[in-house]
């Protein structure tokens, strides 16, 4: 019996350079920027809502995929993270009283 670590490698990572992160950085800081330009404007409250909910998703996307390395890891965190997301969606359908 061989005292060293079981031979199986680990599995190939990729590392996301310096430079990527202060692009997605400075991406995320310039959607808050606009998030607050839109809240500060003078139009509907309907407009509103949808423009910042869409670059909340926006910038959510560009966390998990980059930050949280979603982006280059197994497709089986994509399942973990897609399906709950969708019973959310479909929850929040229904809650929506119009």
């Amino acid at each position: 019996m061989s005292a060293h670590a079981p031979t199986t490698a680990p599995a190939a990572t990729h590392h996301i350079s310096t430079r990527t992160y202060l692009i997605v950085f400075a991406w995320l800081a310039v959607m808050t920027a606009i998030e607050v330009a839109i809240a500060a404007l003078p139009i509907q409250e309907e407009v509103k809502v949808i423009a910042l909910i869409a670059l909340a998703v926006v910038k959510a996307a560009l966390v998990v995929l980059f930050y949280m390395h979603l982006r280059y890891d197994s497709k089986w965190y994509w399942i973990t993270l897609i399906v709950p997301i969708f019973f959310v969606l479909l929850v929040a359908r229904f809650l929506i009283v119009r």
